[in-house]
C-alpha cells in the first residue's frame, strides 16, 4: 500500500530522534566516539516517503554519562532546549518528549516543571534503568509521583544493559529489547503501575520481549514471585506500545495481549536508517489481518488521543489535508 492510501497517510510518529547540531556538539564535548547523523532536510524526506505528518522527538540521555547533577542538568537542559526550538519552529510537525537528568532526583524534579511549564513538552522519555535500579525501584518514586500528578506520557526507551553487553551480539539486536522488558516487568512487580495510575507508559519497540513472553511471566510470576492473578493482563492492556523497528513480526504477539487502541506508529529515525524505516512501515501496511480501522488507529488516531497538545496544534492548522481530529472525534475515541 502507498503512504497516500486511506488510513496510511498523515501518520504520527511517536518514536523518533533529532540529533540537532547543538546536541551533536554537546556529545562531542562529552567525548562521544560516535554521533548519529541527522539533518532536517533528510528528516523531511523520511517523513514524506512514509506518509508521516508529525513526529514526537525524543533523545534519551543515560545518567551514567555524567559525573554530577550539574553536568547532567546542563547537558539535558541544553539538549531539550535545542529540540524544543525545532518544535516551536514547526509546531504542527514536531513535538517533544523531554529527557530528565536522572538519577539525580532533585534535578529531575526541577526539570519536570521546566519542560512542561516552560517548554510545553508533550511528555518525557525515560531510560528503563539507572545502574542496576529499574523503573519501579524506590529511586524513581519522587519523579514518577510528579509525572503522575501531571498525568504525563512517558516513553520507556532502552539503552545498553547494566554491566554492558556481549561484544559478539550487538546490543541493538537483543539487549535493547531486554532492557525495555526488564523495565516493564519491574513496573508491574513493584506495584508502580498501581501507585501511579495517571501516567501513560509507552513501551518502545512493541514492548521488547514482553508480549511474546507474557505467558511465561504470568505463570512463573504468580508461582514464584507473588504476582497477583490478572495483574499481568491488566498491565499489558494498560501499557501503550510503539512499533518502531517492530512491524510486522511483533504484531501477532502484540495484538494477542492488548487492544489496537494501545498501539502507536513509530520509526526510530534517525537511530534507524531511512531504508529500515521504509521496510518496517511497508511491513505494517501489508500486515495480514489488520483492517483499515486498526491501521488508522495505529497510524494516527491513538497518538492524537494520547497527545492532546499535539492534536490541538495539528487541528489549529488553518489549511491543508488532514487537519487532525476535532475534539468530538477525540472524545469518541476515548469512550
Amino acid at each position: 500500500m502507498k503512504a497516500s492510501d486511506p488510513g496510511h497517510a498523515h501518520r504520527i510518529d511517536v518514536h523518533c530522534h533529532a540529533i540537532v547540531p547543538r546536541i551533536a556538539e554537546l556529545m562531542r564535548e562529552r567525548g562521544a566516539g560516535f554521533v548519529l547523523p541527522w539533518t532536517l532536510d533528510e528528516t523531511w524526506q523520511v517523513m514524506a516517503d512514509n506518509g508521516i505528518e508529525a513526529g514526537i522527538l525524543s533523545n534519551p540521555v543515560p545518567g551514567d554519562f555524567f559525573e554530577s547533577a550539574a553536568q547532567a542538568t546542563r547537558f539535558t537542559r541544553t539538549a531539550n532546549d535545542a529540540v524544543a526550538e525545532l518544535a516551536r519552529d514547526h509546531p504542527d510537525r514536531f513535538g517533544l518528549l523531554a529527557a530528565l537528568p536522572l538519577p539525580y532526583i532533585d534535578a529531575a524534579l526541577d526539570h519536570i516543571g521546566y519542560v512542561f511549564d516552560v517548554l510545553g513538552a508533550d511528555g518525557v522519555v525515560l531510560i528503563p534503568h539507572s545502574g542496576e535500579a529499574y523503573l519501579g525501584d524506590p529511586l524513581f518514586d519522587p519523579a514518577l509521583a510528579e509525572l503522575d500528578r501531571r498525568s504525563a506520557v512517558v516513553l520507556v526507551h532502552p539503552l545498553t544493559l547494566p554491566g554492558g553487553g556481549i561484544s559478539a551480539v550487538p546490543p541493538v539486536l537483543a539487549d535493547f529489547l531486554l532492557d525495555t522488558t526488564r523495565g516493564a516487568i519491574r513496573l508491574i512487580t513493584s506495584g508502580a503501575l498501581d501507585r501511579y495510575p495517571r501516567i501513560s507508559f509507552v513501551l518502545a519497540h512493541a514492548g521488547g520481549f514482553l508480549p511474546y513472553a507474557a505467558s511465561r511471566v504470568d505463570v512463573l510470576g504468580r508461582a514464584f514471585y507473588g504476582l497477583d492473578r490478572g495483574a499481568l493482563e491488566r498491565a499489558l492492556r494498560r501499557f501503550y506500545y510503539d512499533l518502531a523497528l517492530a512491524s510486522p513480526a511483533a504484531l501477532p504477539s502484540l495484538l494477542a495481549v492488548t487492544s489496537p487502541d494501545h498501539i502507536l506508529f513509530g520509526t526510530d529515525w534517525c537511530a534507524a536508517p531511512g531504508d529500515a524505516v521504509r521496510e518496517c512501515t511497508r511491513g505494517l501496511d501489508q500486515a495480514p489481518g489488520v483492517d483499515a480501522r486498526t491501521h488508522r488507529m495505529i497510524n494516527r488516531d491513538n497518538a492524537l488521543r494520547l497527545l492532546p497538545r499535539l492534536a490541538d496544534r495539528i487541528s489549529a492548522r488553518s489549511t491543508g489535508l488532514g487537519a487532525g481530529l476535532d475534539r468530538q472525534d477525540l472524545r469518541s475515541l476515548s469512550s
